[in-house]
């Protein structure tokens, strides 16, 4: 019998989205930090305690390492990637605030490398809510602010291990410019 498609329940990989695929890490990351930033909002207004935040970020940060590492089977994995490959990029990319992130040592195993960059992921991420949030912009409303963007896209990169090619969403093409103005 063939997979119809319909098998949320049969344990096969047909329904497994593609974790190296741009659209899905960038999907799970923009997620996370959009998360991130509602922690930090109901940290900040009192509705949450720093213990329980730290706790949801620890969650996050086990969620993502393990994912990375090719360990979560919600995903379809690129062997040759997962855990191999990104860490080696990971290691090129950010050798210096892994082993400053890891006690002064890049860290040798794959994976333990792989959570220590989730790790600086989330601070960069709680870094750079700040700055914004102290420019006065949203980070994360209907128009990102384009520091969250450039921080989504760069991490991005660097967990599928090659250069993308993203526009900014408020900017409005040439060609779409064009279509409107000869249409009148």
């Amino acid at each position: 019998m063939s997979c119809s498609g319909n098998c949320s329940s049969c344990g096969s990989d047909c329904q497994k989205q593609p974790l190296r695929h741009p659209n899905i890490t960038g999907a799970i990351l923009g997620q996370f930090m959009m998360e991130m930033a509602m922690r930090s909002q109901k940290n900040a207004a009192g509705e949450i305690t720093e213990d329980v935040m730290d706790d949801m970020d620890r969650k996050t940060m086990n969620w993502l390492g393990a994912t990375f590492s090719g360990k979560n089977a919600q995903f379809e994995i690129d062997p040759q990637w997962y855990p191999v490959g990104v860490a080696g990029n990971l290691r090129i990319k950010l050798g210096t605030e892994l082993a400053q992130a890891a006690g002064g040592k890049l860290p040798e195993d794959n994976a333990t490398l792989i959570y220590s960059a989730m790790a600086v992921f989330m601070a960069e991420v709680y870094d750079t809510l700040a700055m914004v949030t102290k420019k006065g912009v949203e980070p994360l409303g209907e128009v990102p602010a384009p520091e969250m963007l450039a921080l989504l896209k760069r991490w991005t990169e660097m967990l599928v291990g090659y250069e993308l090619q993203w526009r900014d969403p408020a900017q409005k093409t040439e060609d779409t410019e064009k279509e409107n103005t000869g249409n009148k």
